[in-house]
């Protein structure tokens, strides 16, 4: 498949979600070409930095026929804006467009007035196709929305190889990727851990990935010298990020909002289980009793039940973790690439 009559817009951060996806179907489509419409440099003036990337789309859409579809990756708030107005060029011109909403949050963004949600109606709207992560999302579109333009496309992953569990699991070590803020309840869990027994007496290791309130998160490790068995990585991609996948026994992520994580994903593609929050998409991949635990976003004590649970039968690390790698295969890019392609048939095919 040759993906050359498809341009891909979106951010210039390979660090995001949405640049991870991005990513992922750069390394898989042949002919894959994006034009990115916010950089990730500081020292960018994001303004300026979109006009000239606007006017980079219009001269590419007037000079390069073969193009014929433009797939549009947005989250909320400003993201959302920008993209309109790359809506409305491409309607424009002639181009078939296609938004793919990323981001727990989008349902608040455009609940935030009468006038934001007549303005998302009317953008989501007047595209060809809207993309979902989840059909929970698709649902609530539909329903408040009134869109009938729906497609639920899961996030892509590769795939990773399935290593041996341990024997035995006198400790366990868990694996946090994401963004050091209160959102990703990252220092709820850190707090949690410092007063858990099982992470008391040394049965439980967690390492921290990701970038964001760093000092804060450093702070708060350090407290009480009970941060002994709390590691904070930094940011990490690539082959680095892979090995802390493969090492953890447990992937865990507290997240108040999210729409479908990118990590968890890895994460069950890697055959862990997960620990995460009723929130966002994440419970349409996470199943308890399955393939993970779920709690209530914010209720750290939550946790006191899974880790007793967890302790009482470490065989539920390998039964879940298998049960993850197995899940995971309806999310592997080859599969996500597949569905996509017929999306753009479907809609050449309607011109």
């Amino acid at each position: 498949m040759n993906f050359k009559h498809v341009l891909f817009i979106g951010p210039q951060n390979e660090k995001g979600g949405i640049g991870a996806v991005l990513e992922t179907y750069r390394n898989e489509m042949k002919g894959f070409q994006m034009i990115s419409t916010y950089s990730s440099n500081p020292n960018v003036n994001n303004q300026l930095y979109f006009f000239k990337q606007y006017f980079n789309i219009f001269k590419l859409l007037i000079t390069d026929d073969s193009i014929k579809i433009l797939h549009i990756h947005c989250a909320s708030r400003g993201s959302f804006m920008r993209k309109a107005l790359v809506v409305f060029l491409a309607k424009a011109l002639g181009n078939k467009t296609i938004m793919h909403i990323h981001g727990g949050l989008f349902h608040r963004f455009y609940q935030s007035s009468y006038l934001m949600t007549f303005l998302v109606q009317h953008v989501l709207r007047s595209c060809d196709r809207v993309i979902c992560l989840t059909n929970d999302w698709s649902h609530t579109f539909s329903e408040e929305l009134e869109l009938s333009n729906l497609s639920v496309v899961l996030n892509p992953v590769k795939t990773f190889p399935l290593r041996p569990y341990r024997n035995s699991f006198s400790s366990i070590s868990m694996l946090f990727l994401g963004t050091i803020t209160d959102n990703k309840g990252i220092f709820e869990l850190v707090e949690y851990l410092q007063q858990n027994p099982f992470y008391l007496h040394n049965k439980i290791k967690l390492t921290i990935c990701g970038e964001g309130e760093s000092d804060r998160l450093i702070s708060l490790i350090s407290k009480k010298n009970n941060g002994r068995n709390i590691f904070f990585a930094g940011w990490v991609n690539g082959s680095q990020k892979d090995d802390m996948i493969a090492e953890a026994d447990i992937f865990i992520l507290p997240s108040h909002y999210e729409g479908l994580p990118m990590a968890i994903l890895e994460a069950m593609s890697a055959g862990k289980p997960i620990i995460s929050t009723s929130v966002g998409g994440i419970p349409s991949v996470v199943t308890p009793q399955h393939n993970g635990w779920l709690i209530e976003p914010g209720k750290l004590n939550q946790l006191d039940a899974v880790l007793d649970e967890i302790f009482n039968d470490p065989s539920l690390i390998s039964r879940y973790g298998m049960n993850a790698f197995v899940d995971a295969k309806q999310f592997h890019v080859q599969s996500i690439v597949s569905k996509l392609n017929t999306i753009y048939n479907d809609l050449l095919t309607n011109e």
